[in-house]
């Protein structure tokens, strides 16, 4: 388990607050606090929450015991079979539930999504809308099947639109191929997930406004 020099240190490196680790591992501010100053023993779960957080925003807990930032965080993780775009969607509100990013998605074509997925993807949907979670989606001019509110659309010239849907959210990249079998791939990167959002903002801000 981490010590309290390595969580000290991880926050020196990252350069964040007590009240930035907190929110960024879903506790209060006193509890980081007392932790610190060696007040109370930690709790068992509480570690977990803190040591999860800082891996997510790049830090290596080393032997020694020590601390680094990685140099490149590149993950991937591969879903397959007719619930991988329902596992996707649960990674996406898992990952951005309680933070202030965007979901950016582009090559939406709902009625396809809505005759597929059906009940599961559309509660998917609901709990993401529900939780207050950002979304922009790009769909195609000409379409008007929205199921979530329509100032989330904006529509692209359909000599741009992609026909293979992509995600973009926090330091994840993800692409759904419809197959078959139908599959998931998440890379997880910083500037491989920068680089897709900027090109997803330069689409959004030259695609027209979406009505119904």
């Amino acid at each position: 388990m981490i010590s309290i020099e390595q969580i000290k240190a991880a926050r020196a490196l990252l350069d964040w607050t007590q009240d930035e680790l907190a929110e960024a591992a879903g506790l209060s501010k006193p509890s980081i606090n007392t932790l610190e100053r060696r007040i109370a023993n930690p709790r068992v779960e509480t570690l977990q929450a803190i040591k999860k957080a800082l891996e997510k925003a790049g830090v290596e807990f080393t032997d020694g015991p020590g601390v680094k930032l990685q140099s490149s965080v590149l993950k991937t993780l591969i879903f397959e079979g007719e619930d991988s775009l329902v596992r996707l969607c649960r990674d996406m509100f898992d990952t951005l539930v309680g933070t202030e990013k965007e979901l950016m998605i582009s090559g939406i074509v709902e009625k396809k999504f809505r005759e597929w997925g059906g009940d599961r993807i559309l509660a998917e949907i609901e709990r993401r809308l529900k939780h207050g979670i950002k979304t922009k989606l790009l769909s195609c001019e000409g379409d008007k099947n929205f199921i979530e509110p329509v100032s989330h659309y904006r529509l692209m010239k359909k000599e741009f639109f992609p026909t293979t849907p992509t995600y973009i959210y926090d330091n994840k990249y993800a692409i759904f191929l419809w197959g078959p079998p139908k599959k998931v791939v998440i890379i997880e990167n910083a500037e491989i997930a920068e680089c897709f959002r900027q090109q997803f903002l330069a689409h959004w801000a030259t695609a027209k406004e979406a009505k119904k």
